[in-house]
């Protein structure tokens, strides 16, 4: 048996897309049916095999759950991450929700657009760190993560330990600082090539992208990350009390 192509590609990959665009859109509520495999196959013009296909990615996803004899059901619950943002303490939290793993990059200076995109200072470097954030290990991919850490911390990078334990916290036990400050900025953006591979979406796909500067008691920016999440994997809260 062989799947369905045509000049965009693999035929699974296109209706794995369209459904998962109608999931993110709202189409298909949470605990929804999706429609039989024999009403996808009509919908699409492609055979059972190549549905079944599809389905599984988006179950690989974590984004339906399929039972025999239950039909497919929309289930995104274990595969979005909540991120509330009203202290550090939450942002702890965050990290002790997932994962995350990540490899050195070595020194990168910042070009004048990452400057201005990053609001870093234009020419400076930084040591990267790049990685995946999951919920859980070998689990579907939240986020595509750039971590830069100040030059002058160099020596307390080889010490960073991937896992549940945030890389400032980890920084500011060996290096002897606490964050007194985070900046953070959000932003809606089209994947593209590196994150779509990485998060297993489509190119152009929407993403959230977060970029936070974390900085010490004395001002100095300790490092700053920017994470890109596709953008049914998350949601942001936050609370706000009337003074």
């Amino acid at each position: 048996m062989t799947l369905d192509t045509s000049p965009a590609g693999p035929r699974y990959l296109q209706v794995a897309d369209d459904l998962r665009a109608a999931i993110a859109a709202g189409h298909f509520a949470e605990g929804a049916q999706l429609p039989t495999e024999s009403a996808l196959c009509d919908r699409h013009g492609v055979s059972r095999f190549t549905v079944r296909e599809a389905l599984r990615r988006l179950q690989d996803e974590g984004l339906i759950r399929r039972r025999r004899g239950s039909g497919t059901i929309v289930d995104t619950v274990g595969s979005v991450l909540r991120q509330p943002m009203s202290d550090v303490a939450e942002l702890l939290q965050y990290a002790a929700d997932s994962e995350f793993t990540f490899e050195r990059r070595g020194t990168v200076t910042l070009s004048n657009a990452q400057a201005t995109d990053f609001a870093m200072p234009v020419g400076s470097r930084w040591v990267l760190l790049s990685g995946i954030r999951r919920l859980t290990s070998g689990g579907v991919a939240l986020a595509v993560v750039d971590v830069h850490v100040n030059p002058a911390l160099e020596p307390h990078v080889a010490g960073l330990q991937p896992g549940r334990q945030t890389l400032f916290a980890q920084l500011g036990t060996a290096a002897g600082f606490r964050i007194g400050r985070v900046d953070q900025d959000i932003r809606a953006l089209a994947a593209g090539s590196r994150e779509a591979a990485a998060l297993g979406i489509a190119r152009r796909a929407p993403l959230l992208r977060i970029v936070r500067s974390y900085r010490d008691d004395s001002g100095r920016v300790v490092l700053f990350s920017v994470s890109s999440h596709p953008g049914d994997r998350f949601t942001y809260s936050m609370h706000i009390d009337q003074a």
